[in-house]
């Protein structure tokens, strides 16, 4: 997996470079300081006549970007590498505006580490993310944030499978789940299964996101 990282902010650039790395391990990060230098490096992985990479995170406040407009060209120009924005934006506003223009996500850089990651990894299976504060209405089954966690909906849940999707949330993997509870891989596999039916959501980075939402920081 590649991924193009432009920020202009050297710490933001590492920390996502980080995240990413957790996303996976065996992915390769090239990094771009203003918007110019992001066009460059696409002109030079593009001149193959194919895109290069499989995923671009930009800022919006970085040198050389004019606007939306530019945001726009670019994600046609990628098309289909999704292309989600990381910026310290909070008017939401501005984000619907943002998303307008075809990006795959809006991540407010106050997210949360495990919950970017989940983010990213939705995006790269062909999801979308809108951020909480949007609530936007007929928003597709897709955008797992635009529905809220109701404050009842944990409560189909055993304590067994509250403590698996705790551990979820936490980032940790099945074979890790599985080390933490002392349970075996089918068992924890079982016990994923019932709660993505339970919260009626279709992968285990749609349920994290519900824990997020909930704004509890854990759920037994």
């Amino acid at each position: 997996m590649q991924v193009l990282i432009a920020d202009d902010h050297s710490i933001v650039r590492s920390g996502l470079t980080h995240l990413v790395g957790e996303l996976d391990d065996q992915a390769t990060v090239v990094a771009a300081t203003s918007f110019s230098q992001l066009n460059a490096i696409l002109d030079t992985a593009m001149q193959g006549g194919g895109a290069a990479f499989d995923l671009i995170v930009m800022d919006l406040r970085m040198p050389g970007l004019g606007g939306l407009d530019d945001v726009e060209t670019l994600v046609k120009r990628v098309a289909p590498v999704p292309v989600a924005i990381f910026s310290m934006i909070e008017s939401p506003d501005e984000m619907r505006a943002v998303l307008s223009r075809g990006v795959r996500a809006f991540i407010p850089k106050s997210t949360d580490d495990v919950l970017v990651v989940n983010i990213l990894r939705l995006v790269m299976a062909g999801g979308s993310y809108v951020p909480p504060v949007l609530g936007m209405p007929g928003a597709p089954a897709a955008v797992a944030t635009a529905r809220s966690a109701a404050p009842g909906i944990f409560d189909g849940l055993t304590r067994r499978q509250l403590e698996v999707l705790d551990l979820l949330a936490q980032g940790l993997s099945n074979q890790e789940i599985g080390e933490r509870l002392g349970l075996n891989l089918s068992t924890v596999k079982t016990h994923v299964t019932g709660v993505l039916k339970a919260l009626g959501v279709g992968s285990r980075t749609q349920a994290v996101l519900l824990v997020k939402e909930s704004g509890r920081d854990r759920l037994v």
